[in-house]
């Protein structure tokens, strides 16, 4: 069996190990990716912002592991052209026979069309090439404005400040992680952020220009306002590589469709990842991405397994403050929510008709964190 996986990140990484479980001595197994660098652990990229890390923290699985399990690793090859016809991948280097493909080719960082984002102080952050151009420049700055307050964003901007610099984060809303918490819980963030890490936050505000010549000196926001800055990440979120699929008879939404097998519309064609789509759901995480990718090695070499679903649910620490949101937060409160505040910390409970709690907002620390949050993922 010939299989070929296109990216080396959770999802095909996963897949491979899955793969490797149930291979024959005749298979033939290769990873294609355009990186550099063989499975990092993407989570940690933003604390390479802060110089705390370099490229050996990171690394999971180095060449050495893909050599000793007999896998083809190509590094810094892209993938131009997919004939399914003939069961062929291209790149510039070479054309690939599969016999079994999975597309695992992730998802690029949105940069959204503001007036002056080309300039060569602005930057995104999705890999680790990304993370050391980022430091790179941190380390020459003084100010830093993140464009973005989600979980990113304002991880980004912590990890910022470790080096010294005067960082802003400009959200459009009125408060941060507006995707994971309610009002209530950002704002209480948004508050220990600002007095306890020294983070400046700009609420309520969208970004109308980038100001400067070769480099931005300056930030126009709405209402005229202006923020000068050396360095400017944008934190903007993702879109999947579809790219690579336009104009072809894969079947494709947001991302690549794939039914609960991970299979796609044509035959002997997986996706997983941030590249797939599951009913309707795009998760763009870690976790998720690393599960689709083992139901999918494990369908394409020969067993029977499907994707359980995923529970979302974040559980991390912002700047050293706990923060939680799993479940369904019930943004037009047909459930009952149960509420409890004490001295820099916040509680929400969602419960459903039977009393069950279906989903959990906290910042902060609470001893029946643990039980409430095994409920809402039971």
């Amino acid at each position: 069996m010939n299989y070929v996986v296109i990216g080396a990140g959770a999802a095909g990484v996963a897949a491979v190990k899955e793969i490797l479980k149930n291979s024959h001595d005749n298979d033939n197994i290769r990873i294609i990716t355009d990186e550099n660098y063989p499975f990092y652990y993407r989570p940690r990229l933003i604390e390479y912002l802060s110089g705390e890390v370099d490229d050996k923290d990171l690394i999971i699985n180095d060449k050495k592991w893909f050599t000793d399990n007999n896998i083809n690793l190509n590094l810094s090859e892209e993938i131009i052209n997919i004939d399914f016809d003939n069961k062929e991948v291209s790149s510039e280097k070479n054309t690939y026979e599969y016999d079994r493909l999975l597309l695992a080719n992730g998802a690029h960082a949105f940069k959204p069309p503001i007036t002056g984002n080309e300039k060569e102080n602005i930057f995104t952050l999705r890999n680790l090439s990304d993370a050391k151009k980022i430091y790179k420049k941190a380390v020459k700055s003084k100010k830093a404005a993140v464009v973005g307050g989600g979980l990113l964003g304002i991880e980004a901007a912590v990890n910022l400040k470790k080096t010294d610099l005067k960082v802003t984060v400009v959200e459009r809303s009125g408060w941060c992680l507006n995707r994971q918490l309610d009002k209530k819980g950002g704002e209480l963030l948004i508050d220990r952020l600002r007095n306890e890490k020294g983070i400046n936050f700009v609420l309520e505000a969208s970004t109308k220009e980038f100001l400067g010549d070769q480099y931005v000196k300056e930030i126009l926001l709405s209402g005229d306002k202006r923020l000068q800055v050396d360095l400017v990440l944008l934190s903007t979120g993702v879109r999947s590589n579809i790219k690579l699929f336009k104009d072809t008879k894969l079947a494709i939404k947001r991302a690549v469709d794939v039914d609960s097998y991970m299979r796609t519309n044509i035959e002997d064609v997986y996706a997983a990842g941030d590249i797939a789509e599951y009913n309707g759901n795009f998760y763009g995480i870690w976790l998720p991405s690393m599960k689709m990718g083992q139901v999918a090695g494990r369908n394409m070499s020969g067993q029977k397994y499907e994707f359980p679903g995923i529970v979302s649910s974040h559980t991390l620490k912002v700047a050293g403050i706990n923060v939680v949101s799993a479940g369904n937060l019930d943004p037009n409160h047909e459930f009952t929510h149960e509420i409890e505040e004490g001295d820099k910390k916040y509680k929400r409970v969602v419960r459903n008709s039977e009393g069950k709690a279906v989903g959990l907002i906290i910042v902060g620390q609470f001893d029946d964190q643990d039980q409430i949050l095994a409920e809402v993922k039971s």
